[in-house]
């Protein structure tokens, strides 16, 4: 499996593509609800955000991940500080730590970037999710109470030091 960042030209429909397989079961929403890959793009091409493929032997991409800095408005906290917007395997791909690769390769280009914390968050009742960061060495770093799509829908934040 190779992991490569992905080039906006010529990688976006099969990235949404494969994000779109990812989520087709997620029970709670659908990718379109929650995702801009027109924001992800822009970015991107700015700098303030990485997207990156995971390329199996078949040449098919498997997986994706984007992260991106949090608000430069925050000053160097906001700089160093970046949140991993999605992770997406193709069904096809899932218990091949795939997403295990991508969040590493990740990690390792924020940190060259001068990044000093990583962080996430989901639904609070998606243990699947949960435990991949957990497995990943991310840390539970509390619930904020309907912070996704209404009411009764608090989100779970993990947070990893770089």
């Amino acid at each position: 499996m190779k992991i490569l960042e992905i080039d906006t030209d010529k990688d976006l429909a099969a990235i949404q593509d494969t994000a779109k397989k990812a989520f087709s079961s997620t029970p709670d929403s659908t990718l379109d609800e929650w995702f801009d890959f027109d924001y992800m793009e822009k970015m991107i091409q700015e700098d303030r955000g990485i997207c990156l493929k995971a390329v199996s032997e078949d040449n098919n991409i498997a997986g994706m991940i984007f992260a991106l800095q949090e608000s430069p408005i925050n000053g160097k906290e906001g700089i160093e500080k970046w949140v991993i917007i999605v992770v997406g395997v193709d069904p096809k791909y899932n218990g091949q730590g795939v997403g295990s690769l991508l969040l590493k390769k990740l990690e390792e280009m924020a940190k060259a970037k001068g990044v000093k914390k990583m962080f996430t968050y989901t639904n609070k009742d998606d243990q699947k999710v949960i435990n991949f960061y957990r497995k990943n060495g991310y840390q539970d770093a509390g619930l904020i109470k309907d912070y996704q799509y209404g009411k009764n829908n608090s989100a779970a934040f993990l947070l990893k030091y770089l």
